[in-house]
């Protein structure tokens, strides 16, 4: 009589276990991967708003003037802060403006350079 072949339990148990431990590895490189898309989605909008942030100062019939100020812009579907500081240069027809660009979240605290997800430097002619 032929006797049957087939798999003991233990030969089972170790390939449930090489198949669990390559299962855990792929599953924790996709949440990675898809946490690195996120966040690179939310630098690329956040450029877009600080570049058109900075189109809108650079087109102004008056170029505003040296200091701060901040808003807020609804783009993508999402709500945004953003915070500008308009300085003067060693070049007196110029000025240097940063921009600093942060997801607009509830109960968002401490200053928003610090929550920025980017910033921008570009210059503005001076005001006349």
């Amino acid at each position: 009589m032929k006797s049957a072949r087939g798999f003991t339990l233990l030969e089972v148990l170790v390939a449930l276990a090489i198949f669990a431990l390559v299962a855990a590895s792929v599953l924790t490189a996709s949440a990675r991967s898809v946490r690195t898309a996120s966040q690179l989605e939310d630098k690329t909008l956040a450029m877009w708003v600080a570049d058109n942030r900075m189109t809108e100062l650079q087109l102004a019939e008056t170029p505003p003037a040296d200091g701060r100020d901040q808003g807020q812009v609804e783009f993508a579907g999402r709500r945004w802060s953003w915070q500008s500081e308009i300085e003067a240069t060693s070049e007196p027809a110029m000025r240097r403006v940063t921009l600093w660009v942060a997801v607009d979240e509830r109960g968002a605290r401490g200053d928003l350079r610090e929550r920025a997800v980017v910033s921008l430097s570009g210059f503005l002619g001076a005001p006349r």
